[in-house]
């Protein structure tokens, strides 16, 4: 059974900015300063967009984002979905998928119809969510040996 979670916009949630700020910063690297910046600029209509998941608690138990740019090899590519992370104390509830399904019917809503992202642990997962691989980079940190994945939103 899954646990009550309500899939709410960061910008709706701005007391929550600190601890998606935090998981990007200690699970893809960076400066805390620049993370926290970065979330606080989310917004519902439009990129910079964040889906944060509560629990029934009101803590922030997971979050995926729509950002113009994720891949600063490809800077022509564009928008990104990126930043999936779900706390350790919920995963194994389906929650990732529930937030990726959110995250594309915001794209949808906001006209978007492909979306990008880079993945160096998750291709397999992502091509049976209906994702194709469609380049492979070696930069940097979570760029190594990242497959580039794409997914049409339209139709």
């Amino acid at each position: 059974m899954i646990p009550p979670f309500t899939l709410c916009m960061l910008s709706d949630h701005p007391h929550l900015v600190p601890a998606c700020a935090a998981w990007e910063a200690g699970e893809w690297g960076g400066p805390l300063e620049q993370a926290l910046a970065e979330y606080a600029a989310a917004r519902p209509d439009g990129l910079p967009l964040t889906v944060v998941a509560v629990d029934a608690a009101g803590a922030a138990a997971g979050m995926v984002s729509l950002w113009v740019s994720d891949c600063p090899l490809r800077p022509e590519i564009t928008p990104w979905m990126a930043s999936l992370y779900v706390a350790p104390a919920a995963r194994g509830h389906g929650l990732g998928s529930l937030l990726f399904a959110r995250a594309e019917t915001e794209a949808r809503r906001l006209g978007i119809d492909r979306l990008h992202l880079m993945t160096q642990e998750s291709e397999d997962h992502y091509r049976a969510l209906g994702w194709q691989t469609f380049d492979r980079i070696d930069g940097p940190g979570a760029m190594a040996g990242a497959a580039l994945m794409r997914k049409d939103l339209a139709g």
